[in-house]
């Protein structure tokens, strides 16, 4: 049901008929190859042509649906709420710990480099920033200083 709420959205009966479209030139493509290849003028490459266009029109529709899929599921998580904290089961073998999930709300009034309870990577981020904003720095203050000695 969670599919049908997605597809009414505006966004994704754009999605829906921009896919309608290349799986329809795709298959259009094919038959004009096949065409090509029974031509006088046709070669075994028309012909592999005419074999490889469906498949382009196959992945389109694929993609199409594992994205939709996709987004039907994260609703379905955002509807549910958060788990209860002490209801929680551990965390499955293989899977991502919450912390590094990009769904995660972060935190509000967690100043830059407070890493405490911060993913690694947005540490590592937060670290990289400021060393980019000390150089910046120095460069200006080497700047000043060649322009002020005479």
């Amino acid at each position: 049901m969670q599919v049908l709420r997605v597809l009414a959205t505006p966004r994704w009966v754009g999605w829906t008929v921009l896919a309608l479209c290349a799986v329809v030139v795709c298959m259009g493509m094919a038959y004009w190859q096949l065409i090509r290849a029974e031509s006088a003028t046709g070669s075994l490459l028309n012909a592999g042509y005419a074999l490889q266009w469906p498949l382009f029109g196959v992945f389109f529709a694929l993609l199409w649906w594992r994205m939709l899929r996709s987004e039907a599921r994260i609703l379905a998580e955002i509807q549910e709420g958060p788990p209860d904290a002490g209801s929680s089961p551990a965390a499955a073998p293989g899977s991502i710990p919450e912390a590094d999930s990009p769904f995660t709300p972060r935190p509000t009034g967690v100043e830059p480099g407070a890493g405490a309870g911060r993913p690694t990577q947005v540490r590592a981020t937060d670290e990289y920033n400021a060393m980019l904003a000390e150089l910046g720095r120095r460069d200006t203050d080497t700047i000043r200083n060649e322009e002020s000695t005479p």
